[in-house]
C-alpha cells in the first residue's frame, strides 16, 4: 500500500462509515488503516464529515457513489473485521470481532486462557472514554505498586489479617496483569501508537516487577527471605538496564531485541512458536504466566515458594543477560 491511493467508499446514504465502533467511526478506522500502511493519498466518497484527525497522508473528498481513481485500492467504509455494519445490532458484531483481533499472537497461555477474555471488556469500555493508553499504563503501574506495597505491609507488620492480605495482594497481581494488557489493546484498537507509549509500558513493567520481587521477600518474612527479595530486584533492575541499552543501540524498538541464540531475522511468532519445547520452558519466565503464579501462590500462603520463583528467576535472567553482553561485546 505504500505511496499508493485508497479510494474509501460506501453506499450512498450509508450511515456505517460515521457509526462509532471502538472509539473510532469506521471512516476515521479506515483513514488510519490507510495511514499506517503507508498510503500516500486517501479519496473518500462516503456521506458525512471528515474527520478532525490529521494523517501523514492527503485526504481529498469525491461525491458519494462515484468511480474510484485509477489504480486506487478501494476500500469499504461499511465493514469492520469482516462484518458489514447496517444496524446497531451489526455494529456490536463488528465491535466484538475488532476485539477479538486485538490480542498478539505470540501473546503467553495465561494471557490467552484467562487475561485476555476479562481485559478486552475492559478495553471496550476504555475506548469510549477519553482515556489514554499512557493514562492506562500508569494505572496498571498504581496497581502493581500497590500489590508490593501490600506484601511488604504484611512481612514487616504481620498483622493477624494476613492471610487475607496475601489473598488480595495476589489478586491485585493478576490484576495488574490485566490491566497491563489493555493499555496496547487500546493504542491498537484507537491507532495511538508511540515511542514514549512502548517506553513507558516496558519501565512501568520493570518497576512494578522489581517492587513485587522485594515484596514477596519482605512478605516472605525474616532476614534470609528479605535479602531473597533485594538480590531478585537487583537482578533485574540490573537485567532491564542492560536490555534498554541494547535497545537503544538497536534503534530503540523494544520488539526488535533477540538473545544472542535466537536469529535476528526470526519473527516473534516464530521466537514463540508453541511447537517448540523451550517455548513452554520460557513461559515461566513471561510475564503473564509467572505474576498469575505469584498470584496463587501468595493466595495459598506460601509466599516463601513465590520469593523462590522469583529469585530463581531473576538469577536465570541475569545470568543470560551477562553472557548476552559477553558475546555481543566479542561479536
Amino acid at each position: 500500500m505504500a505511496g499508493e491511493t485508497v479510494f474509501i467508499t460506501a453506499d450512498p446514504g450509508s450511515v456505517a462509515p460515521q457509526t462509532v465502533i471502538g472509539g473510532l467511526t469506521v471512516l476515521e478506522r479506515r483513514l488510519c488503516e490507510a495511514d499506517r500502511g503507508g498510503a500516500g493519498r486517501a479519496v473518500v466518497a462516503v456521506d458525512g464529515p471528515l474527520p478532525a484527525r490529521e494523517y501523514r497522508l492527503a485526504v481529498e473528498r469525491a461525491e458519494p457513489g462515484s468511480a474510484a481513481p485509477p489504480g486506487a485500492e478501494v476500500v469499504r467504509a461499511d465493514r469492520v473485521a469482516g462484518v458489514t455494519v447496517t444496524d446497531r445490532k451489526s455494529a456490536r458484531r463488528a465491535e466484538w470481532a475488532l476485539l477479538r483481533s486485538l490480542p498478539k499472537s505470540f501473546q503467553g497461555p495465561v494471557d490467552a486462557l484467562i487475561n485476555c477474555h476479562i481485559s478486552l471488556r475492559i478495553t471496550r469500555v476504555l475506548a469510549r472514554t477519553p482515556l489514554t493508553p499512557n493514562m492506562v499504563t500508569v494505572a496498571a503501574l498504581l496497581i502493581g505498586l500497590g500489590a508490593a506495597a501490600l506484601l511488604a505491609f504484611i512481612g514487616w507488620r504481620a498483622p493477624a489479617t494476613a492471610p487475607w492480605l496475601l489473598v488480595i495482594a495476589g489478586a491485585m497481581m493478576e490484576l495488574q496483569s490485566i490491566v497491563d494488557s489493555c493499555d496496547g489493546e487500546l493504542a491498537r484498537i484507537r491507532f495511538q501508537f508511540s515511542k514514549l507509549g512502548q517506553w513507558l509500558d516496558n519501565v512501568a513493567d520493570d518497576v512494578t516487577d522489581s517492587a513485587l520481587m522485594l515484596g514477596l521477600g519482605i512478605a516472605a518474612g525474616g532476614r534470609f527471605w528479605l535479602w531473597v527479595g533485594v538480590a531478585a530486584a537487583a537482578g533485574r533492575v540490573f537485567t532491564q538496564l542492560a536490555l534498554y541499552w541494547q535497545v537503544t543501540r538497536a534503534g530503540g524498538d523494544f520488539w526488535n531485541f533477540r538473545w544472542w541464540f535466537e536469529s535476528e531475522v526470526e519473527s516473534l511468532d516464530d521466537v514463540y512458536d508453541l511447537r517448540s519445547p523451550l517455548v513452554w520452558f520460557r513461559s515461566l519466565g513471561r510475564r503473564d504466566v509467572y505474576l498469575f503464579l505469584w498470584g496463587v501462590l501468595c493466595a495459598a500462603q506460601l509466599p516463601q515458594v513465590a520469593a523462590g520463583y522469583a529469585a530463581g528467576m531473576s538469577a536465570l535472567f541475569t545470568t543470560m543477560t551477562l553472557i548476552h553482553l559477553g558475546v555481543r561485546h566479542r561479536g
